[in-house]
């Protein structure tokens, strides 16, 4: 009877897996916490944060404490329709316009709009 090919090869995976044991350093749960600080704290939050709390303040209230010199655009556009009504296009005669495509209908096609 044949031997089993894949003896040897779960041989040598077995050999690897005992190499990988040795060379792999020990599980020890107390690597995964992180240090703590106790007491010390940084400048940062010392200093950093209540300033930049203070320099938004005073930048809300310096923008929005002075009027704006400005009129209100509502107020500054003039009025559209108050003007007597007048046709649209005065230079344009509605049986003189021709159309730049004009020339791209056949001459004897003529259509009418209503």
């Amino acid at each position: 009877m044949n031997p089993d090919p894949d003896n040897e090869l779960r041989a040598y995976f077995k050999a690897q897996r005992s190499a990988d044991h040795e060379e792999v350093p020990v599980w020890n749960p107390r690597l995964l916490e992180l240090p703590r600080k106790t007491g010390a704290v940084s400048w940062i939050t010392l200093i950093g944060l209540p300033a930049t709390a203070i320099a938004v303040m005073a930048i809300g209230l310096l923008l929005f404490s002075f009027p704006s010199s400005q009129a209100r655009l509502s107020e500054a556009l003039p009025v559209l329709l108050d003007a007597p009504a007048e046709p649209l296009f005065v230079g344009l005669e509605s049986s003189s316009f021709s159309s730049p495509s004009d020339f791209l209908l056949p001459s004897h096609l003529s259509i009418q709009l209503p």
